[in-house]
C-alpha cells in the first residue's frame, strides 16, 4: 500500500465541477457530525480526540488506525463525505481514508487519498488486505501538505464512485455487506514517525434519483 511504488494510470480531469459537488448532495441527511461535541458513537479511545469541531486520529509509527462509527448500519444507496487535514512526514507511505461497508475491524473498505496525489481503494476481508482499485496518480486534484481535502464516496447498489475535492477519481464494483455496513475514517502513518489526521464535516445523505 505504497503510492510511490504503484504504476497508476494518470486521470484526466478537465470537467468543471461546481463547489456544490464537494459535499454530499442527497436531500435526506442520514447522519451528520460537525464534531462540535464528542458523539459517543465514535468511541472513547486515548488516541482519538474530538475538540474544537475536529475529530483527530493520532496514529503511532508504522500503523493504520481504522475507526468505525457505531451509530448504525447503512444500506442501499447513500453518499458519504468528509473534510480532512493530513499531518504526516511522508505522503508516499501515509494517507487518510473514508471507511465504508464495515462489519467489524477485520472487514471494511477504504477510499484512500495521499497528499502526493495518489488515490486507491483498499479492502480488509477476514483480516487480510486486498486492493480492489490499485493506486492511481491524479494531477492537480489532491491538495498537498496540510491543506484540507474533501473525500466523498457515492454508493449505488454495489457500485462505488470516489471523489476528491469534487472531482471523480475512481469507480468500481464491490461487495456490500448483507444487512448494511458501518461507516468511519482511517489514518495511516509512515514507518518511522507518528501521524495525525483532522476530520471535519462528516455527513451521510441519501442518493436522489
Amino acid at each position: 500500500m505504497r503510492p510511490h511504488l504503484a504504476t497508476g494510470v494518470a486521470v484526466a480531469l478537465s470537467l468543471f465541477v461546481s463547489s456544490a459537488a464537494l459535499a454530499c448532495e442527497g436531500s435526506s441527511v442520514l447522519y451528520e457530525d460537525d464534531f462540535s461535541s464528542a458523539d459517543p458513537a465514535w468511541g472513547n479511545y486515548s488516541d482519538l480526540k474530538i475538540d474544537n469541531g475536529v475529530l483527530t486520529l493520532l496514529v503511532n509509527p508504522d500503523s493504520g488506525y481504522p475507526l468505525e462509527n457505531q451509530s448504525g448500519f447503512f444500506e442501499g444507496n447513500y453518499d458519504i463525505c468528509v473534510d480532512v487535514v493530513q499531518k504526516n512526514t511522508d505522503p508516499s507511505t501515509s494517507w487518510a481514508s473514508l471507511l465504508f461497508w464495515g462489519t467489524d475491524y477485520d472487514n471494511y473498505y477504504l477510499f484512500q487519498a495521499a497528499t502526493n496525489g495518489y488515490v486507491n481503494v483498499a479492502r480488509k476481508q477476514k483480516g487480510r488486505w486486498l486492493n480492489p482499485v490499485n493506486w492511481i496518480q491524479t494531477n492537480g486534484v489532491v491538495k498537498p501538505g496540510t491543506e484540507s481535502n474533501n473525500l466523498r464516496v457515492v454508493i449505488v447498489g454495489n457500485q462505488v464512485t470516489g471523489y476528491v475535492n469534487g472531482q471523480q477519481v475512481l469507480q468500481f464494483k464491490g461487495q456490500p455487506p448483507e444487512g448494511g455496513g458501518l461507516i468511519g475514517v482511517y489514518g495511516n502513518s509512515p514507518k518511522d514517525a507518528a501521524a495525525s489526521y483532522d476530520f471535519d464535516n462528516y455527513k451521510v445523505t441519501s442518493v436522489d434519483e
